[in-house]
């Protein structure tokens, strides 16, 4: 189940950075490509503090109602 989660995750963060877009990946004041940790981490708990994330339009980019679906699924068709 651990595993599950890791790697449901990993791909939960490559597809936001494609689809949403400079999540992870960011320009700082030089200019240079660096890697945002703390914007992830708010970006992907941010639906549990605020509503903005549970619009049907972007319901695909809210972590813990995708992460609840897939598990669900993960363990319906678990053989």
């Amino acid at each position: 189940m651990f595993l599950f989660i890791l790697i449901f995750t990993l791909i939960f963060i490559v597809f936001i950075e494609l689809y949403f877009g400079s999540i992870l990946c960011r320009r700082d004041s030089t200019n240079k490509l660096i890697l945002n940790i703390p914007s992830l981490f708010n970006f992907m708990i941010h639906p549990l503090y605020n509503k903005f994330l549970w619009d049907p339009s972007i319901l695909c980019g809210n972590y813990p109602f995708m992460l609840f679906i897939f598990t669900a699924l993960y363990l319906c068709f678990k053989i």
